[in-house]
């Protein structure tokens, strides 16, 4: 089963790179060059250059366009620079706290959020975002309900416009051991719309060494193992959130590092030595091999067990219902004959009893009849005549309500042939 474990920090090249696309939109792009920050069309002309007098390296801050305007934000502390006067200048009213180092930086509705991040031996679990009013970094108040992830930095996330943002792999930090980090193997889901997390399932990845990440977009992303600067071509991955998938790229063009590349206007662009060049992204989306599953999607899961439980209860409940009405249907005893098919039939006192004989015993011998119904007032050949239509009378009934043959057979005994025996083939369809 192919699926990896990769960590967003490892995107980044060793060391702070000159001349690298720092962030963009759909009408122009930022390139960091020493302390400009130089703002291009995509026809690579530069329509302005920017001042960012600071030393923190491009992979320790987010450049993102909030209201079309680039803003920079430190992933690890509270500060957000924007522009005045064509310099990057603090509008914050925080400091370098350190405590979301490797956090998510997005624009949410026209406000900069910011999700986890590592700092002081833990890791945070909750979405905070800066307030235009305060200037400072304030809660992002979810449903109180919600199920909460895990504390986690340097995850792989991508944010639906308006919608949602996903993340997986990552860190996390041992709540016993802070020292110690481990994989996160969980890929979660906020949904903005009605403010709650949601735990889509377990990752199936594996960890890609030295592994590149690009965003693509609508829950998309690139992830592809390096060698140099160079992407191994039977390494590039597509992974879509939304759709659960993970797509193997046919080809990927050997130009692109994954790293060293953006997307903008349905375009796939690598900007290096001050050159330009785009490819159709669609090419290399639409010629994705699936791979299988992203992640195990736990809701489908417990969606088909609930309905697999249900059809089972259903099911169950009928055939428990069958056999009540059937059980209800067949023959029994009453204190002046039997029931069936929840009909009363009554017999006599005598009748009652020979029946009694009948389904209790497999056999019973013709004496022990006698003996049941047997009136001194008669002489023996009277009571066997009287036995014998008792015993005609209980079968005619019996046999005509159940709609058998007959009900009450009789056979000589194999031990004395003078004993007559009596049985029923029948008399285990009584409830007794």
């Amino acid at each position: 089963m192919l699926f990896f474990q990769t960590l967003s920090l490892i995107s980044q090249s060793k060391g702070d790179q000159s001349s690298a696309v720092i962030g963009n939109n759909d009408d122009f792009f930022f390139v960091r060059d020493g302390i400009n920050i130089l703002k291009k069309d995509f026809n690579n002309n530069t329509l302005d250059s920017l001042i960012f007098n600071e030393k923190y390296p491009s992979k320790s801050f987010k450049l993102v366009i909030q209201n079309n305007a680039p803003v920079i934000v430190n992933k690890g502390g509270g500060m957000v620079w924007k522009v005045k006067n064509d310099t990057f200048t603090r509008v914050d009213n925080s400091f370098d706290h350190k405590m979301t180092n490797a956090s998510s930086v997005f624009i949410h509705n026209d406000t900069i959020m910011k999700f986890g991040g590592y700092g002081y031996w833990s890791s945070r679990n909750f979405i905070t975002y800066f307030s235009k009013t305060t200037k400072e970094w304030e809660i992002y108040s979810i449903n109180p309900n919600s199920l909460l992830p895990p504390g986690v930095s340097s995850v792989n996330y991508s944010y639906i416009n308006n919608k949602g943002f996903y993340f997986s792999d990552g860190l996390k930090s041992s709540p016993k051991y802070p020292l110690n980090k481990t994989l996160n193997e969980e890929i979660w889901y906020f949904d903005f719309r009605n403010k709650s997390w949601e735990d889509l399932g377990t990752s199936k990845s594996e960890y890609i060494v030295e592994s590149q990440i690009l965003k693509l977009g609508n829950g998309q992303m690139l992830v592809g193992s390096t060698y140099g600067s160079a992407v191994s071509n039977d390494q590039v991955y597509l992974y879509d959130f939304i759709n659960n998938n993970i797509g193997r790229l046919n080809s990927f063009n050997q130009i692109f590092g994954i790293d060293s590349a953006f997307v903008a206007n349905d375009s796939l662009y690598n900007y290096r030595n001050n050159n330009l060049i785009g490819f159709d992204l669609k090419s290399y989306i639409t010629e994705s091999t699936s791979e299988g599953s992203l992640y195990v999607d736990t809701n489908a899961l417990f969606a088909n067990l609930t309905r697999f439980t249900g059809v089972a209860i259903i099911l169950l409940f009928i055939i428990v219902l069958y056999l009540y009405s059937k059980n209800r249907k067949r023959p029994r005893l009453s204190e002046t004959g039997f029931r069936f098919n929840r009909v009363h039939y009554p017999l006599t006192e005598k009748e009652l009893s020979i029946l009694k004989l009948i389904l209790y015993n497999k056999r019973v011998e013709s004496k022990i009849i006698l003996k049941e119904i047997y009136d001194s007032e008669l002489s023996v050949a009277q009571n066997n005549r009287r036995k014998v239509e008792i015993v005609e009378s209980l079968n005619k009934k019996v046999s005509t309500t159940m709609n058998i043959n007959k009900f009450i057979n009789s056979k000589k005994s194999l031990k004395d042939q003078r004993v007559l025996i009596y049985y029923s083939n029948f008399r285990t369809d009584f409830v007794l």
